[in-house]
């Protein structure tokens, strides 16, 4: 798809959006993954790993649950709209870290 094909502007950030979050989802992964091979990272309760945001289905209570550290939260689905993103970075996700806490 080019970007100029897109039909209006909201279809445009959109998929901003989606190419934004998902290449910060592959760096996390490619991050965490280096970091398995080298040992750094050995469970589920790693740092490393307990600082990602995580979404998980919880079907004991039917709802989704967003976990970051030792936080969780229940999803509330509200939707804010389709939203600009500039870009992602470790200051970002450091900032998500401390503000859950």
């Amino acid at each position: 798809i080019c970007l100029t094909d897109l039909g209006t502007k909201l279809n445009r950030t959109k998929y901003e959006t989606l190419v934004t979050i998902h290449v910060h989802q592959k760096d996390i992964y490619f991050e965490i993954w280096k970091k398995v091979k080298e040992h750094k990272v050995r469970d589920e309760n790693d740092f490393e790993w307990l600082k990602q945001t995580r979404f998980y289905w919880k079907t004991e209570v039917d709802h989704a649950v967003i976990w970051i550290a030792d936080v969780d939260f229940t999803y509330s689905y509200e939707y804010l709209g389709c939203k600009e993103r500039l870009c992602i970075t470790p200051l970002t996700d450091r900032c998500y870290l401390t503000l859950s806490q």
